[in-house]
């Protein structure tokens, strides 16, 4: 028996039967999935049948609803075709590679910003009126505009079903072309298709009764729409509880609610929303709703899922980074097997390269098999070797979980006394994090075969001593250190002094005080440290960080380390010789945390800034016009980031025939790209 009896259960929506109450929401991952033709590759093939044969109910899948010309998709976001007789054999193959796992699939065509009313006009921003809430202003829709609009989707519908899809999704939210003529703060037509609720909404229920009629009255419609959405002047609760009725008059089968616009501002999906947060609305709307409603957004633990079942605050649980993280989420779950499911850890990077940069979905923090990956499965080696991982962080992780997998036999060498090399001090500041490193250890708990020494420090001597076939270097990169007069005084911290505390190692400081307080803190943590311990410890304890601190280097790491402490109301300053701050950290997080850094009394930015010099008091720091300026502070904290740490990969290279360096040591990077290089790696071998 499941402990998730809901969340395992199945659910009709309409004539479709999901054999669980987990799906995909929509999104195209992009380049290399779907060519020039507008057909998917092998790469997006294996993407839908890896999750379907991980037991997802519902896959809902973006096409493109009208002609695209070749010579406009160097800049656009590739979308498989679904206009014509001629996309029915693809199509049909994306179908059966999800049928063949008693899986479904709906097809949503993707009518969110852009649309072109002829196969020769170019793809542009269309809405019911030139309002707007962002710089983009709409070209606003003619009724022939709107007649050929609705004509595209329709057209799109019957190929979807030809091709044997099991319903349809229209999309009427996210600030989307349909959403933006239900939001009063987007449309001011004074014609049947604005002014009053029903109005507004008559696009929306245009588009489905034409469907229906296209299609037959049975085949399922799911509506995605945005009942909050975070935009001043737009659509209140009021008004989302009355939409409720007109689109299950309209037809619809799922309610699938979808927070907020692509133009909003306050965050949706960033690790520091909380877990099933944002199921107050569809608990709302179940108040009312006579079908099924989803809620999605920030749902990535089964626990959490379940409890919104049992809650009755909604009937399907949507998303879809669950889903990237780990496709068999949906198995796991049913198999009652939660300590397997390798869980999103909310980094955004799938969302980063995707939807903000028009990259491919090629890298997840915790999933290395995406992109080229998914084009091979994953091989077992010819010859079984030994391999020796030195360094248990994500890259060390992967590596030995991979080469093991493929029936090589695997040591894994971490000098700490824990597990989890950087993950054990990201997950102080990102508590999140802990779900990895937890993954990993609850993974080589059930293969004992996979051996572990810790508080062991690999040197060229030991790796000959051992004989190992080959060596995965993934011990970290060096911290960029900070070069001017009073950077080694007592008040400076370094990243890297808290790792060496955790593992034991109290950092060399002088002052009796941190003699006696880093020897103490570090036999500690040694035997009792957990990230909570820890987190509490440096925020409510004003040492090794006092009241007022200045923080040298605007980066990830330094954002991270600020962010906790405005926690703990200490007074920042955070000096960056870049123009931005969070230069490097990803664009989903970048905002709201400088955003956050920007309303905040207690925080000072100091950019295009150099530090000069530290003393007992504070930092000096030169601007980019040369002028100078002091800032008082109790502690420095240096969080330069990092650079490559060779040294032991280039030593070992002539000892052992194969030796590979990942991560940080070769090219300091995000967590996503060490996990993907370990994974490699251990292809490799």
């Amino acid at each position: 028996m499941s402990q998730f009896p809901l969340l395992s259960s199945p659910v009709k929506l309409g004539s479709m039967l999901l054999k669980n109450r987990m799906m995909t929401t929509s999104m195209s991952p992009g380049h290399d999935y779907t060519n020039e033709e507008g057909q998917p590759t092998l790469r997006f093939y294996n993407y839908l049948e890896e999750r379907a044969a991980g037991g997802t109910a519902l896959i809902c899948q973006t096409i493109c609803f009208y002609p695209r010309l070749k010579s406009q998709l160097d800049h656009l976001h590739p979308l498989p075709l679904g206009y014509g007789e001629e996309h029915l054999s693809h199509l049909s193959k994306m179908a059966e590679v999800v049928h063949k796992h008693g899986g479904l699939i709906v097809g949503q065509p993707y009518a969110v910003h852009d649309w072109k009313p002829a196969p020769e006009d170019k793809e542009e921003y269309w809405g019911p009126s030139t309002l707007s809430v962002s710089k983009l202003i709409p070209k606003p829709m003619t009724k022939e505009h709107i007649r050929i609009f609705k004509e595209n989707i329709v057209q799109c519908c019957v190929i979807l079903q030809k091709a044997g899809w099991d319903g349809v999704e229209v999309m009427a939210g996210v600030g989307g072309i349909l959403n933006r003529f239900m939001s009063p703060a987007t449309n001011d037509r004074t014609d049947e298709y604005g002014g009053s609720l029903e109005n507004r909404c008559r696009l929306t229920v245009e588009v489905m009764a034409e469907i229906k009629k296209a299609c037959g009255e049975d085949y399922p419609i799911i509506v995605r729409w945005s009942p909050v959405d975070f935009i001043k002047g737009s659509l209140t609760m009021e008004e989302s509880l009355k939409i409720v009725k007109i689109l299950e008059e309209a037809g619809a089968v799922l309610h699938n609610l979808a927070p907020g616009w692509h133009e909003t501002s306050v965050p949706l999906t960033i690790k520091d929303v909380p877990e099933g947060y944002w199921s107050w609305i569809s608990e709302e709307i179940k108040k009312v709703a006579k079908i099924p409603v989803a809620t999605a957004y920030r749902n990535t633990d089964p626990f959490s899922m379940e409890e919104i079942l049992a809650k009755d605050k909604a009937d399907v649980i949507a998303g879809l980074r669950y889903n990237i993280a780990d496709p068999e989420f949906a198995n796991k779950v049913m198999e009652g097997r939660p300590e397997d499911i390798n869980k999103c850890i909310c980094c955004c990077r799938c969302l980063d390269d995707v939807i903000s940069q028009g990259k491919p979905l090629n890298y997840c923090g915790v999933n290395p098999r995406l992109g080229e990956e998914l084009e091979t499965p994953l091989a077992q080696a010819r010859q079984s070797k030994e391999v020796m991982v030195i360094g248990s962080g994500p890259g060390g992780l992967a590596a030995a979980v991979t080469a093991a997998r493929r029936g090589h036999k695997v040591t894994i060498y971490e000098r700490g006394p824990r597990l989890g090399g950087c993950l054990v001090m990201s997950a102080i500041f990102s508590p999140i994090y802990d779900r990895l490193n937890t993954y990993y250890k609850t993974l080589l708990k059930k293969h004992p075969e996979v051996k572990v020494h810790l508080n062991t420090a690999v040197t060229p001597a030991l790796v000959t001593r051992e004989k190992p076939d080959a060596v995965i270097v993934a011990i970290g990169g060096h911290p960029i250190d900070l070069k001017v007069p009073g950077a080694e005084g007592g008040n400076v911290v370094k990243s890297h002094d808290f790792l060496e505390l955790l593992n034991g190692n109290p950092p060399q400081k002088p002052g009796i005080i941190n003699k006696v307080m880093y020897n103490c803190g570090s036999v500690f943590l040694k035997f009792f440290y957990t990230p909570d311990l820890a987190r509490t410890f440096m925020g409510k304890f004003p040492w090794p960080l006092g009241r007022k601190i200045a923080i040298i280097g605007g980066g990830l790491p330094g954002c991270e380390l600020a962010k906790e402490m405005m926690h703990y109301d200490r007074e920042l300053v955070i000096i960056e010789e870049k123009k931005k701050i969070g230069h490097d950290v990803g664009g989903s997080d970048r905002f709201h945390i400088v955003s956050a850094f920007k309303k905040s009394p207690r925080v000072t930015m100091e950019m295009l800034t150099k530090v000069k010099a530290i003393t007992r008091a504070g930092v000096k720091v030169v601007h980019e016009d040369g002028s100078e300026a002091f800032h008082q502070a109790k502690t420095v904290a240096v969080t330069l980031g990092f650079e490559k740490n060779m040294e032991l990969a280039e030593a070992l290279k002539g000892r052992v025939s194969e030796v590979y360096a990942v991560g940080d040591c070769s090219n300091p990077a995000r967590m996503a790209d060490a996990t993907k290089a370990g994974y490699k790696a251990a292809c490799q071998i």
